[in-house]
């Protein structure tokens, strides 16, 4: 499984965000520190640093996941881990962030009976500009750690502005109907749906949208909050 894994990504000696050793991992020691990892109270349904359910779940007409987990903040560090992954094409950082996810897996979701690991796909122009679905990556890396299969149950309708680019409200609507499931699903009960980072949760709600359709139940992975 490692093999496979350094295979398809091989790590670099240097640290990936700067020019030091790198240490265990991708990252050298400094930058690891700047990574923080969510423990404590939090959201009941969507994971955010929260007692009981925070104002955005309890504002949301409609949930259709039961509830979402992330492993770290979505802090300055995260944020230029993730431009370099997704937007420059630096895909040698997804084992380190997979390596973050196996915790929360771990943690949150290793009791339960997941059938399957899926993922949020990406508008067919969108995978031509970056060359990858970073959420698919990541679903694989964690397929291969946990052993849950990962099935391709979704796809994308249309294509929608940047989520970075939208306020909270246009988030909440643009992304309305905007993916369905593939044809001929196989039956399932429990599915992990894995994503990179829970903004304002109307992605992981759209996707969970068509999966309960299904009759699926549906848990969300990401790797920042």
């Amino acid at each position: 499984m490692r093999l496979i894994t350094n295979l398809l990504f091989p790590q670099p000696s240097s640290c990936a965000l700067c020019e030091r050793k790198a240490a265990q991992g991708l990252l050298c020691r400094l930058c690891q520190q700047d990574i923080e990892m969510i423990d404590g109270q939090h959201c009941e349904r969507c994971g955010r640093p929260h007692e009981g359910l925070c104002d955005d779940c309890v504002g949301r007409p409609e949930t259709f996941f039961v509830m979402n987990r992330s492993a770290v903040r979505y802090n300055e560090k995260m944020k230029e881990v993730m431009s370099l992954y997704k937007f420059r094409g630096q895909e040698t950082l997804a084992p380190l962030l997979a390596d973050l996810l196996i915790p929360a897996f771990t943690r949150y979701y290793s009791s339960l009976a997941v059938q399957a690991i899926t993922f949020v796909p990406i508008h067919e122009q969108r995978l031509k500009e970056r060359g990858f679905n970073q959420a698919q990556q990541l679903a694989f890396l964690l397929s291969l750690k946990t052993k849950v299969p990962v099935i391709n149950l979704l796809e994308r309708n249309r294509m929608t502005e940047k989520q970075s680019k939208q306020h909270r409200s246009e988030r909440l609507h643009r992304l309305e109907h905007a993916f369905s499931l593939r044809p001929n699903p196989p039956s399932l009960g429990n599915v992990l749906l894995v994503d990179d980072v829970y903004t304002t949760g109307s992605t992981v709600n759209e996707c969970a949208r068509a999966l309960a359709k299904a009759g699926m139940k549906v848990y969300s992975l990401t790797v920042a909050r």
